[in-house]
């Protein structure tokens, strides 16, 4: 009889985090396993029903008094901060609200198994509180000043997966613990490299200003004769000022808006039609979030499986895409520091489009994610043996 693993998360967008997802697949052939999840209510209210998930649902009135107070508090500190630099504001609803909640689902539905995963620190914590010691999926990490940090009894963490050794230090400074690195990375296939005609610029992921989507479409706006393909959820805000302040472009179809939701499969293939991609975090973003500076996203990893070199911002968490010469990292987003990067990489294309398919055979999920399965179903079997003998 297969082990069961339940993996806990305080996120309502769990097609959109497919370091969980390829997680559940990988275990699902040794393991029963559950995702523990919000249901979807923000960006695309897409739920994903080919694996089990446990959808949790909030209270409406309570989540919007919460996001209110949040957004009103948030505003404050902008303010704030221009006196007291080293001011932060953590916010209630994901820090006390969403644990709450998950807490009390986890005791009323009775939820356990003999695995426990929790995604990032206050789904940890909450985890602790109810079983004691379980594993820890690191995917979003708060600034180390924020409280939740201090609650974390990081002797009840029987394991550690993150995406590189300076995160899990930041976490867990002078301890050692059983650490696994993997990246948000998907798994490679070598049948899945094509030769499209590739053109046009492809930006996959979330339309929101910390990731300076509007310094990239001001790009297309000094360099009208090139054409970029948004492909992602946006806020309504964000997505009305994309209609207004780029109407002209849009209008030309130099700018193409599409929020269709496509399976991983499916993306990379539509991914592979593009030419050149972009991972950008805006820089004061970048300043004030460890979690930003240090991690690459997601996005970027599906371009490299797509063979689509990209133009990043030069932080440690993008130095493989110099490493692999699958990009060029710029440290402005001036329209003509973005065109030279291009030229760089229009220049010599082969090289580049090769350096993303070496850089995704390196991460390729599949390859990662084994050793922690294997110490997982270890585990498993010497606590079975401890409680047979």
């Amino acid at each position: 009889m297969k082990k069961t693993v339940l993996i806990l998360t305080l996120n309502d967008y769990i097609i959109y985090q497919p370091t969980i997802l390829n997680l559940y697949d990988h275990m699902e052939p040794l393991f029963d396993v559950t995702v523990v999840s919000f249901r979807p209510a923000s960006g695309i209210k897409k739920k994903d029903e080919t694996r089990t998930i446990k959808y949790l649902d909030t209270n409406f009135f309570l989540k919007h008094f919460f996001q209110k107070t949040d957004f009103i508090i948030a505003t404050a500190f902008k303010y704030i901060k221009k006196v007291l630099p080293s001011a932060e504001y953590n916010y209630l609803y994901y820090n006390k609200y969403l644990p709450y909640v998950l807490k009390s689902a986890i005791k009323k539905q009775r939820l356990t198994a003999d695995i426990i995963i929790a995604t990032d620190f206050p789904a940890l914590h909450v985890a602790q509180q109810v079983y004691g010691s379980v594993h820890f999926l690191s995917l979003e990490i708060e600034n180390n000043t924020n409280p939740i940090h201090k609650k974390i009894d990081r002797a009840r963490v029987k394991s550690v997966l993150v995406q590189s050794k300076e995160r899990y230090d930041y976490l867990f400074p002078g301890i050692s613990l059983p650490v696994f690195y993997l990246q948000n990375a998907p798994v490679f296939r070598e049948d899945s490299i094509t030769h499209y005609e590739r053109k046009d610029f492809i930006w996959s992921g979330a339309m929101d200003r910390r990731m300076a989507i509007y310094d990239c479409l001001n790009f297309f706006k000094a360099y009208p004769q090139y054409r970029i393909v948004i492909k992602g959820a946006a806020e309504r805000k964000v997505l009305a000022r994309i209609k207004e302040e780029y109407a002209g472009l849009i209008e030309k179809d130099r700018i193409k808006i599409d929020q269709d939701y496509l399976p991983v499969s499916s993306f990379l293939d539509f991914l592979s039609h593009f030419k050149f991609g972009f991972t950008f975090y805006a820089w004061e973003v970048v300043r004030h979030s460890f979690n930003y500076a240090t991690a690459p996203s997601g996005k970027l990893f599906m371009n490299l499986a797509a063979g689509v070199p990209v133009i990043a911002v030069n932080i440690p968490g993008f130095k493989l895409i110099e490493e692999f010469n699958a990009g060029v990292l710029i440290d402005d987003f001036k329209p003509e520091t973005i065109y030279a990067a291009m030229k760089k990489m229009e220049d010599d294309y082969e090289k580049y489009r090769q350096g993303c398919y070496n850089a995704a055979r390196y991460f390729s999920f599949d390859k990662r994610v084994a050793p922690y399965i294997e110490f997982l179903l270890k585990e498993t079997e010497d606590t079975t043996r401890s409680q047979t003998s």
